[in-house]
């Protein structure tokens, strides 16, 4: 007994069939434009992905339509023949998917090869996803919409491939979303129509038994359907990252690349890329500039071209020092020519980057040199000049001292004699004069014998001897010299001790020179009743400090920088009351810098001054609570 069975179908789970067909359709555009930049196994993993989404989600839209099929009888599903017909949609299209985007133009054959295998793969999931279905009924097919079925899903799968690879903006991909999953819902509805559904008990009794129900059924494609849209948002998700990421890491370095080149264009330092033969591969806009050449025209001439010939052998002693080992480098100055002829010194610098996969070059960097070597010649010219200036000034300085001291020494001697009046008592008048005469001669000779010191220790010619002194000692020694001018001033003067357990290597000699023009100059320019204090102490670092603090009349700052040198007086601008020849700190800075040590001048204007000798940590030494060498 046979009869027609009457079918309907949901309007809403059509509606939703729809729905998933778009959105399906949707995802696997978006997938399948990753296709279009990928390479290697990253190409492979999104063919995959493009053809479970795209496979998976017509499948899911055929099972989501199937359940809104409805007919009066039970109607479960053959889970075996249910899922093959899921492999079958994936493979087809993910076959679609490799033969479209395999070469990177795309043409109608191609095209239409991709979308033959795919649609024949979807039509027979369809037809397979039907074979499935289990019910007390036999189906027949019309001919006419069965074909008309099948081309429909040639249609739609060669509408899709071409779409997801000409497609790269969110609405024009979405409205072609719409078509296709329009074409895809039409395809499906046109098989259910060309199928007819007639009972037979025969047939009902002859049904391979209960498969699975369909409630069961729209819960695992409702799972199945999350799980493929899911790989694509979460594929599409993921390659945005990375994809934002790349863009990000392409701009970065086409920054750096623009930076590179722009530092480079900038540079005045020619560089040069040379291959293992010597010849010129690129060369920076500097060559221009400094050389006259260009750019462009030099490539593939021998860098040697630019060496004069008598100074090749050298470059190229040194080129092959730098072949022989990656990563060595060489620095020579050579001369180079310029297009015009003329001759520019160059310091060159030559890396071996042979090695390097990403360089495979010799780098040269030339840096004209010409202007610092002309000015170098010129400071080394007038260097020589100036020495020979000051070595004929002290030479001169010293033979007029020499010269003026032997005539000077009778002048003293004959005044000396007159005083003492051998012959007679002299007239009263005459006496007067020859102490004037004596007076005015060993102050002469006083600053004859300062203008020799100072050319001596300016020349280098004064040698020190090292013995362990106490500088305290030594500054009362040299206290007697000026005790008649103290006492005459009514100074007070106080000296501090020096730590028992140290000493100061030094030049006996020199350290009293030192200490004499110190303290002279202190007496000379403290009014009376004033105060003088004389130190000697070990610093934080080690070394020794010797100072000379006064009351006196003091100095400013600008006073303060003319004292150290020759010939000037802090003072030259108070009337000249004070006599000197302006060289007694001058020679005291130059005997302390053979000490190794420095001069420090602190001073105010009718306040005092405080002149500071410090010598090295290396000539203070410790000797404990032993006794020290007497002062003589």
């Amino acid at each position: 007994m046979t009869g027609h069975l009457h079918t309907s179908h949901d309007p809403l789970i059509v509606i939703l069939s729809l729905v998933v067909a778009v959105v399906c359709s949707f995802v696997s555009l978006d997938v399948a434009e990753r296709l279009r930049g990928a390479r290697g196994r990253a190409w492979i993993l999104w063919l995959c992905a493009a053809g479970v989404t795209l496979g998976g989600g017509i499948w899911s839209m055929h099972f989501i339509a199937m359940l809104a099929f409805s007919a009066p009888v039970d109607i479960s599903y053959h889970i075996g023949l249910t899922l093959i017909s899921l492999a079958l949609a994936i493979v087809s299209t993910s076959i679609g998917y490799g033969v479209v985007a395999w070469r990177k133009t795309l043409n109608w054959p191609q095209l239409a090869l991709a979308g033959c295998i795919t649609g024949s793969g979807v039509a027979i999931m369809h037809y397979s996803g039907m074979a499935a279905m289990i019910m007390p009924a036999r189906m027949s097919h019309d001919p006419v919409l069965v074909a008309a079925s099948v081309v429909i899903a040639i249609v739609a799968a060669t509408a899709a491939f071409w779409l997801s690879l000409k497609l790269d903006r969110v609405w024009p991909k979405l409205a072609a979303s719409v078509v296709m999953g329009a074409a895809i819902a039409g395809m499906h509805y046109t098989a259910m129509a060309a199928v007819t559904f007639t009972t037979d008990m025969h047939a009902q009794m002859a049904s391979p038994g209960p498969g699975t129900p369909a409630p069961l059924m729209a819960v695992a494609l409702a799972v199945a359907t999350f799980l493929i849209l899911a790989i694509g948002f979460i594929s599409a998700i993921t390659d945005r990252r990375f994809d934002l990421q790349a863009q990000r890491e392409a701009e970065q370095l086409e920054r750096s690349e623009r930076r590179f080149e722009t530092v480079i264009s900038n540079s005045s330092d020619i560089i040069l890329l040379l291959d293992a033969a010597g010849l010129i591969t690129y060369s920076s806009p500097a060559i221009e500039r400094v050389l006259g050449y260009d750019a462009s025209g030099i490539l593939g001439q021998p860098f040697a071209s630019l060496i004069p010939g008598h100074q090749r052998s050298t470059y190229e002693a040194a080129a092959s020092t730098v072949l022989a080992q990656h990563g060595k480098a060489i620095n020579l100055e050579i001369p180079a020519k310029a297009s015009s002829g003329r001759l520019c010194h160059m310091d060159l610098t030559v890396t071996n980057l042979l090695a390097d996969p990403h360089l495979s070059a010799l780098v040269v960097k030339l840096q004209d040199v010409t202007e610092k070597k002309r000015i170098a010649e010129e400071l080394m010219a007038a260097k020589e000049k100036a020495e020979a200036g000051n070595r004929a000034k002290s030479t001169f300085l010293a033979n007029v001292s020499h010269e003026l001291r032997t005539p000077l020494n009778s002048i003293i001697g004959f005044s000396d004699l007159l005083m003492a009046q051998p012959n007679g008592a002299l007239i009263p008048a005459y006496l007067e004069f020859a102490r004037d005469i004596n007076a005015s001669g060993k102050q002469l000779l006083t600053v004859i014998n300062s203008i020799l010191e100072y050319t001596r220790a300016e020349s280098g010619n004064l040698r020190l001897e090292h013995i362990l002194i106490d500088p305290i000692a030594e500054a009362q020694i040299c206290l007697r010299l000026s005790q008649e001018q103290i006492a005459a001033k009514s100074l007070q003067v106080t000296v501090e001790p020096f730590d028992q357990r140290y000493m100061l290597l030094a030049d006996r000699s020199k350290l009293r020179q030192i200490l004499i023009n110190l303290i002279s100059n202190a007496v000379k320019f403290t009014p009376d009743h004033g105060r003088i204090a004389i130190q000697a102490e070990i610093e934080e670092d080690g070394g020794c400090a010797v100072s000379v603090q006064d009351s006196g009349i003091g100095m400013t700052e600008e006073e303060v920088a003319l004292a150290l040198k020759p010939f000037a007086q802090g003072q030259a601008g108070l009337d000249r009351g004070f006599e000197g020849t302006g060289l007694g700190l001058a020679i005291t800075n130059a005997l302390v810098a053979m000490h190794n040590g420095l001069v420090a001048i602190e001073s105010a204007r009718q306040v005092g001054t405080l002149v500071t000798v410090r010598f090295p940590a290396d000539r203070v030494k410790y000797i404990g609570g032993g006794a020290r060498e007497a002062a003589s």
